[in-house]
């Protein structure tokens, strides 16, 4: 019953997300979304994954959200409808849902060797994986920072 409550929570916090017009009020409500999803993950025994969803969408994506949304504002140009835009996107996604059905299925069960040595390829070299993906963020949060700082300099010399 509870899982079915967080669902629907989700659900509901997903369309305010995407229908709210304001941009904060929608990016706090994908906040709350995210976080809900992380505790529906760890209520059904996934804690490593409900932990990655709580830390990295609500803790990292959300603030890199609400820094964009500081840095560029609110105010955005007024745009022509675009058609060629939604039709070509449709027919990504029509094409993403029809061709894994159409490509033929590979039996890969027979090659499969033992289950905990196919963990252990995936965790095995976690931290490694975890610091390098750790230093590229950190070194394109530094980036943008300081292009941003270049281009405010540059705007009050001007």
């Amino acid at each position: 019953m509870v899982s079915f409550l967080l669902l629907t929570a989700v659900i509901i916090l997903a369309v305010i997300s995407i229908t709210v017009k304001k941009t904060v009020p929608a990016l706090l409500s994908f906040a709350i979304l995210m976080f809900l999803l992380g505790l529906y993950y760890i209520g059904y025994g996934e804690k490593l994954l409900g932990l990655f969803q709580i830390f990295v969408y609500t803790g990292g994506i959300v603030v890199l959200m609400l820094f964009g949304v500081t840095v560029i504002g609110t105010n955005f140009p007024k745009e022509k409808g675009r058609a060629w835009a939604v039709t070509s996107i449709v027919l990504i996604t029509i094409g993403f849902f029809i061709i894994p059905f159409m490509l033929p299925s590979f039996n890969i069960v027979d090659n499969a060797g033992d289950v905990h040595e196919q963990v252990k390829v995936l965790t095995g070299n976690y931290a490694e994986v975890t610091i390098f993906l750790a230093v590229v963020g950190a070194s394109l949060l530094y980036g943008s920072i300081r292009m941003l700082h270049t281009l405010k300099h540059e705007k009050e010399i001007s």
